[in-house]
C-alpha cells in the first residue's frame, strides 16, 4: 500500500491487492506496464503468482520486492522457475527510498517502451 501511495503521488495509476488470488483473477493481459509484487504473500507467493501471470502475458516486466536479499535468494531458489523470464524481471528491497522506487519504475517503463 505504501508503494501505491508513493507511485500515485508521482502520477502513476496503480492497482493494489493484498490477496494474490484476487490479483490473478482480475489480471488483464496487455493492460499493465509492469507489476510490482512482494515475494512473500499468502496462498500464492510472488513467484507462483508471476508464473501464472506470465502464462497470460509474457511481455510484462515484473519487479519483485522483499524485506531482505537473503530471504529473496532463499525463496527464489525454492520457487523460481525457468518460466519467469529473467530479462523481464528485477528485484528491489522493501527498504528502498520513495525517490528511488519512482526512478526505477520510470526507467523500467522507458526501457520497455524503447523495445
Amino acid at each position: 500500500m505504501t508503494y501505491q501511495i508513493v507511485l500515485e503521488n508521482a502520477g502513476f495509476e496503480c492497482m493494489s491487492y493484498t490477496d494474490s488470488v484476487k490479483a490473478l483473477q482480475e489480471f488483464r493481459a496487455s493492460y499493465y506496464d509492469l507489476i510490482l509484487v512482494d515475494v512473500r504473500m499468502p496462498i500464492l507467493n510472488g513467484f507462483e503468482l508471476c508464473k501464472k501471470i506470465i502464462e497470460i502475458d509474457n511481455s510484462l516486466h515484473i519487479i519483485f520486492t522483499t524485506a531482505s536479499e537473503e530471504f529473496y535468494e532463499k525463496f527464489r531458489d525454492q520457487h523460481y522457475t525457468e518460466q519467469i523470464n529473467t530479462s523481464n524481471t528485477s528485484y528491489i528491497q522493501n527498504s528502498i527510498g520513495n525517490k528511488e522506487i519512482v526512478q526505477i519504475i520510470n526507467m523500467t517503463i522507458a526501457k520497455r517502451n524503447a523495445n
